[in-house]
C-alpha cells in the first residue's frame, strides 16, 4: 500500500507500507523543497513480537547538484511549451479545488502520466511552493532597480512565478470615447487597480518587457482560472516578494519522490 501526504512550503512526503508477511515494513520518505535532498526511514518488525524486534533505519541522500545554464535550457525545451499551453487550455474552467496552487500541482501531474506513458522523463511535481529550479528572485521595494531582470534570467513560457505579499499597481487603458457636446474630439480613458496577493502561484505564458503574463486561479477570477499581467519592474510592483521556478526533470529534481529502499 501506497500514499502521498500533501506538500507543506518546506517538504513532500510519501509512504508504503507490506504488512503481507510475518515481517512487517514501514519505509516513509521525505523530499526537502528548498535543497532536493532526501530523508527515508525504513521500520520493520515481526508480527509475533513487536516490541522485542522492532527496528529502525534512517538514510540521508545529498541535494544533486544544481542545473546548469544548459541543463535548464533542455528542461524549458522538454516541459515549458506543454505546461504553459495545459495552462491555456483551462481558462474559463475551475481546476481541483479551485486553488491556486492547485493548477500548478495538476498540471505537472497530468503532464508527468503522460510522460511516463510514452516513456519520457517526467518533470519534476511541485514541492509545497518550490517548482523546480529556482531562476530569479524579486523584492520591493528594492535598492536598485528592478528593470531588466527578467531577461537577464532568462524568464520564459511555462515557468512558474510564486508571489508572497505581493502589491500591484496596474494602469489600465481604456479605447477613445467621444467627448460629449464637443464635435471631433475624444479623450483617452485610463483606470487603475491595486493588486495585494498574500501568497499566489501562477504560471507564466509570456513575457513582455517587464512585466509577465500569467495564467492563474483564484486571482483575477475568484476560484476559477484566469489570466493577468504582473508588472515587476520599478513602477508596477510596490511591495512584497517575487520566486521564479524553472520546471526541471526529477533527474535534475535528485530522483523525485520516491520509497525504494537500497540495502547497500
Amino acid at each position: 500500500m501506497k500514499a502521498l501526504g500533501p506538500c507543506t512550503s518546506t517538504y513532500g512526503w510519501t509512504w508504503e507500507q507490506d504488512f503481507s508477511d510475518t515481517t512487517k515494513i514501514l519505509i516513509c520518505a521525505v523530499l526537502w523543497a528548498d535543497t532536493k535532498a532526501m530523508t527515508k526511514v525504513r521500520v520493520t518488525w515481526k508480527r509475533s513480537d513487536p516490541l522485542g524486534t522492532v527496528k529502525a533505519e534512517q538514510k540521508h541522500y545529498r541535494a544533486p547538484p544544481p542545473p546548469s545554464e544548459e541543463n535548464l535550457d533542455k528542461a524549458h525545451k522538454l516541459y515549458g511549451e506543454n505546461i504553459a499551453a495545459w495552462a491555456e487550455d483551462t481558462i474559463g474552467t475551475t481546476v481541483g479545488d479551485g486553488e491556486c496552487w492547485t493548477l500548478i500541482h495538476r498540471a505537472l501531474m497530468d503532464i508527468a502520466d503522460t510522460y511516463r506513458q510514452y516513456g519520457k522523463e517526467p518533470p519534476l511535481v511541485s514541492q509545497g511552493r518550490t517548482h523546480g529550479h529556482p531562476i530569479l528572485n524579486i523584492t520591493a521595494p528594492s535598492v536598485g532597480s528592478n528593470a531588466g531582470l527578467l531577461q537577464l534570467a532568462d524568464v520564459r513560457r511555462g515557468d512558474i512565478l510564486e508571489l508572497k505579499s505581493a502589491h500591484f499597481h496596474i494602469i489600465t487603458e481604456e479605447a477613445p470615447k467621444k467627448v460629449p457636446g464637443q464635435w471631433g474630439k475624444w479623450q483617452k480613458g485610463a483606470g487603475e487597480k491595486n493588486i495585494r496577493l498574500s501568497h499566489h502561484t501562477a504560471i507564466v505564458v509570456g513575457v513582455e518587457g517587464d512585466a509577465v503574463k500569467v495564467v492563474e486561479q483564484n486571482g483575477s477570477v475568484p476560484g476559477g482560472v484566469g489570466v493577468e499581467r504582473y508588472d515587476l519592474g520599478d513602477t508596477g510592483m510596490k511591495r512584497g516578494e517575487v520566486d521564479v521556478f524553472r520546471v526541471v526533470g526529477e533527474t535534475m529534481g535528485g530522483g523525485g519522490l520516491t520509497v525504494e529502499w537500497d540495502d547497500e
